[in-house]
């Protein structure tokens, strides 16, 4: 993509509905479900991370986090994600994916333009 791509971790954001069948399973079988999702998504496991969103009047109710060294993985983890025991429950409306940029003064200090002035 570009040169941050080669050094920095890719982010992708999934932005969710859930369906409201979901909620009408009742919190044991809710639980069953999510145990079952959180099993075969296990390998992504220190790739993920969720937001879960609570509200009357929420535009998402849940948003996922991927962090990958490739889009290959983004893609992989999000197939997983709603092919998992919840998917079927779950609308991905919105994605958003983009590269994870290193602290200002690192990205400058790799391309030679920053003057580091340390404080007195």
């Amino acid at each position: 993509m570009h040169q941050l791509a080669d050094r920095n971790k890719y982010i992708g954001l999934l932005f969710m509905h859930i369906d409201p069948a979901y909620f009408e399973l009742g919190r044991e079988k809710i639980h069953e479900v999510s145990a079952a999702h959180a099993r075969d998504l296990s390998k992504w496991t220190k790739q993920l991370t969720h937001v879960v969103t609570s509200g009357l009047n929420g535009k998402y109710d849940q948003i996922t986090l991927v962090e990958a060294d490739s889009l290959e993985e983004i893609h992989a983890a999000a197939t997983d994600f709603r092919m998992g025991a919840k998917g079927r429950y779950i609308e991905v409306s919105d994605v958003i994916v983009g590269v994870k940029a290193p602290p200002r003064g690192l990205a400058n200090r790799a391309a030679g333009t920053a003057d580091i002035v340390e404080p007195t």
